[in-house]
């Protein structure tokens, strides 16, 4: 591991709230399968294994923290907030936030095709640190992260609704990308039933479209299909 790359991680551990044993789990955990493939001594040491087991860490402790938050309350409303919140265009934000997409290791050919702007690896390379810090301090340091990351979730009395504009926007800016823009496309049915179509834009060209009985619901519906489009 080089000095430059060290000092990424280790500024990544301050934002995580903890200092790793071993530094190449942490390492590992932001590395693609693509850059292994092309470096033989890395053969093996991608991130790909410890999605999953960062999936299902993550998957334990917010079950944890939703029945502790609510023991009474229904399992099914539960597990539906549980989805809500760690699913991937979630993870995506909060990997954008923590700075991963810049420190993944990405191979050449992965890269030069736009992967490091791909919101599907950012919320691979999310569980892939938790795992890192399940396996690396246990149980207690991965519980501690989680329960911080999702703490204002948690704390909203009721399920959030998925805003799928902000999320559109927050990702784009994290990618350098100027805001969205939603131009109305048409309208059309009787005025009791009108329906509007709605199209996404960056920098003036089309990402998206949706549809929608309001305005509003139609920016949402194309903010929702640009966002499944950048996650590739």
């Amino acid at each position: 591991m080089t000095p430059a790359r060290e000092a990424q991680l280790r500024a990544l551990e301050d934002r995580l709230g903890h200092r790793f044993e071993d530094l190449s789990v942490l390492d590992r955990a932001l590395t693609h399968s693509s850059r292994a493939n092309e470096e033989p001594a890395a053969a093996g040491r991608h991130n790909e294994p410890l999605e999953f087991l960062g999936d299902s860490v993550i998957g334990f402790v917010m079950a944890d923290l939703l029945h502790r938050r609510d023991p009474d309350g229904r399992e099914g409303a539960k597990s539906k907030l549980r989805g809500q919140l760690v699913s991937a265009r979630s993870l995506a934000r909060r990997a954008a936030e923590l700075g991963l997409p810049d420190l993944l290791l990405l191979g050449r050919g992965e890269e030069k095709t736009g992967g490091r702007k791909k919101t599907a690896l950012w919320a691979d390379a999310y569980e892939a640190v938790i795992a890192a810090l399940y396996l690396d301090g246990g149980l207690e340091a991965a519980h501690r992260f989680v329960s911080a990351e999702f703490a204002a979730d948690l704390e909203r009395p009721a399920m959030p609704t998925e805003d799928h504009k902000s999320t559109l926007q927050e990702i784009l800016q994290a990618r350098g990308d100027p805001v969205p823009e939603y131009e109305l496309v048409a309208e059309e049915g009787p005025d009791h039933r009108r329906r509007f179509r709605v199209r996404c834009l960056v920098r003036g060209e089309a990402l998206a479209e949706g549809e929608g009985f309001s305005k509003k619901q139609a920016q949402q519906e194309a903010a929702r299909n640009a966002l499944a489009r950048l996650a590739g």
